[in-house]
């Protein structure tokens, strides 16, 4: 297979966009941390320590959103290639007319656009069949979705003239469980804007209190045992916000 095509259970990342988003993260972190310690020094060392797990976690977020994508967009693809194939056309040909349908919805950087592309280039020009293809597909971009349908097709190929009912059905199973996600994330919305809310709160606070001034704040940032107290408060707000990405991160 061509490997220059991305590997979608990977981070595909460039080094120049993990040392920005690790740069961006740090900061933001050291602003944080200069809050509750008001002290520069420890607050970057704290920032860019903290910068390394919060850029790893943005980094795995990715892989799930672009996976996510993919499976939208394979699902327009098998929506394409269905009409295409009631339509009378071969497999080949649905997938030549799927293309073009993607070309409309897509732009041509978009992944479903460049993996058809590379599918049909590698089936006129190298030979490979559409069953390898699609396991290929479906080995890079580590989603069931597309295993099955590719598992499917590579029993049925050449053997069944039931593949537009395939095409039928695995559209009609993706769509279930997209359906699915959207009303847990419709139904889980109003908990997340309250976790958003309670994550911000101590920041407010540390501020509102740093604004006051007088002795409402010396011994959080004057005093030994303001700093432990400040350290605690950020290893919570840590977890809290490790605990609040997990659990927003949903599969059906």
């Amino acid at each position: 297979m061509d490997n220059k095509m991305p590997i979608y259970y990977k981070c595909n990342m460039t080094k120049a966009e993990h040392i920005g988003m690790y740069v961006l993260f740090s900061l933001l972190v050291s602003v944080v941390a200069y809050l509750f310690y008001h002290l520069i020094p420890i607050s970057l060392i704290v920032g860019f320590l903290a910068g390394i797990f919060v850029e790893k976690i943005y980094a795995e977020s990715t892989i799930g959103k672009r996976q996510k994508v993919l499976r939208l967009q394979f699902k327009d693809f098998l929506e394409s290639m269905n009409v295409a194939v009631r339509a009378g056309n071969v497999e080949v040909k649905a997938v030549k007319s799927a293309l073009e349908d993607l070309k409309l919805s897509y732009n041509a950087k978009a992944d479903i656009v460049k993996e058809v592309e590379n599918i049909i280039m590698q089936y006129e020009g190298g030979g490979k069949e559409l069953k390898v293809l699609f396991e290929d597909l479906a080995n890079r971009s580590n989603l069931e979705d597309i295993r099955s349908f590719a598992t499917i097709y590579g029993v049925i190929e050449g053997k069944s003239d039931r593949f537009g009912d395939i095409l039928a059905q695995t559209n009609a199973i993706i769509g279930d469980k997209i359906e699915i996600e959207q009303e847990i994330e419709t139904t889980i919305t109003s908990a997340k804007s309250e976790t958003t809310t309670m994550l911000i709160m101590p920041i407010i606070i540390v501020i509102a209190m740093s604004a006051m001034g007088s002795g409402l704040t010396e011994s959080l940032f004057e005093t030994m045992v303001g700093h432990v107290a400040a350290t605690v408060a950020l290893i919570i707000f840590g977890i809290s916000y490790v605990i609040a990405v997990k659990s927003s991160n949903i599969e059906v």
